[in-house]
């Protein structure tokens, strides 16, 4: 309960503050934020289970994205950059399947890890692989490279602002305490300049009252992780919508949830500390500022479309010879590829750098390319 305290002491001294704030003192804060513990969230065991934990195919499927990625960047100094790489089981199955092709047996791989705790399990993890693995601290310790940069599940765990339209006026979701000492969310007027500049740009007629999130922080991400990327492609995976799904009127009262013990938590401000706060992407939010900074939008689509373009059954045969159709392997492999599992509900966003697009064929959206239609949202 110490976190709880913190953030309690905060606000009887200084007043409400911004849901934001509350949200990245629960998941950062240096001691006690959800994510910066000793435990380790994610896993069969943990509060949230990611394609690499279901099954190795992901990684491996990801990695003949990568060879065809080489190939367009031309760059002999290619380098693979991860960023929120979890326990490092994509980072082991993407170089496990890399080894395997001459192309990309010599790789560098880099993991952006700030928590000292995580990169331990992380080298634990991969210190049997041949391959070079190196981390820094953050994006401002990395230098500029040619490549492609990696994030599965990182932005929706970006803390964001929650606003709220009511009476036809935007407000801003601040976090008080009510008189039994617990958390309880109220509504002051908005007095962050680029939270009112977004707002106002919103082409969406929603309804009110209504509820939703803005990830400023992603903009700022992707400003950096342009800014590191001298010459290659960007492959962002999160479960997410367009804008115009995202702000659909249907769902007025946003996508933000908690997760703890792999069940979901509609309460996200009890317990802080002990519980993953998510919010669904924006990937029109991605592209649009991704263009803003040098990124060329390539492809968007579901993830089982994405997945099932790379070569996909010649790929499992090659990991899983032969497998019972009713075995645990079969079960994750539906898991990653089905509409009832992370198929529909996870997104694959491509961006590109200083790479010439005239002759850019990607087979991760030879089914499915809705870039187009995100774009235009």
């Amino acid at each position: 309960m110490e976190l709880s305290a913190i953030i309690k002491n905060k606000i009887e001294k200084s007043g409400p503050i911004p849901f934001r704030e509350f949200m990245s003192i629960a998941l950062y804060h240096d001691e006690f934020g959800y994510y910066t513990k000793s435990r380790f969230p994610a896993g069969g065991r943990g509060d949230f289970v990611t394609s690499p934990h279901t099954s190795r195919l992901f990684g491996a499927l990801l990695c003949n994205q990568i060879e065809e990625f080489f190939k367009y960047t031309s760059s002999s100094d290619f380098q693979i950059v991860e960023m929120g790489a979890g326990a490092g089981y994509l980072a082991a199955d993407i170089l496990r399947h890399a080894n395997e092709c001459s192309a990309l047996s010599e790789i560098k791989y880099v993991i952006v890890e700030p928590h000292s705790e995580t990169r331990a399990i992380q080298r634990s993890n991969l210190e049997n692989l041949p391959s070079k693995v190196e981390w820094v601290d953050g994006l401002d310790n990395l230098e500029e490279f040619r490549g492609c940069f990696i994030s599965n599940e990182l932005v929706d765990s970006f803390p964001v602002h929650l606003v709220h339209k009511e009476n036809n006026d935007w407000f801003e979701v601040y976090v008080d305490l009510d008189s039994q000492g617990a958390f309880v969310d109220i509504l002051n007027p908005i007095l962050d300049h680029d939270l009112n500049n977004y707002l106002v740009t919103l082409p969406f007629q929603v309804p009110s009252p209504y509820r939703t999130e803005i990830n400023l922080a992603a903009k700022n991400w992707i400003r950096q992780v342009s800014g590191v990327l001298k010459k290659g492609f960007v492959l962002t995976i999160d479960y997410g919508y367009s804008a115009d799904n995202f702000f659909a009127p249907h769902r007025n009262r946003g996508t933000l949830l908690g997760y703890y013990s792999q069940n979901v938590v509609e309460n996200v401000l009890q317990n802080p500390g002990f519980i993953d706060i998510t919010s669904h992407v924006n990937f029109t939010d991605l592209c649009r500022w991704g263009k803003e900074y040098g990124l060329e939008p390539i492809g968007f689509a579901p993830q089982y479309a994405f997945l099932g373009g790379l070569d996909f059954e010649a790929t499992f045969r090659k990991i899983y010879k032969r497998v019972d159709p009713f075995s645990t392997e079969m079960a994750a492999v539906k898991m990653l590829i089905l509409p009832q599992g992370m198929g529909e509900s996870h997104q694959v966003l491509v961006q590109s750098k200083n790479i010439n697009s005239s002759d850019l064929k990607l087979s991760g959206f030879n089914f499915v390319n809705r870039v187009n239609s995100i774009c235009e949202s």
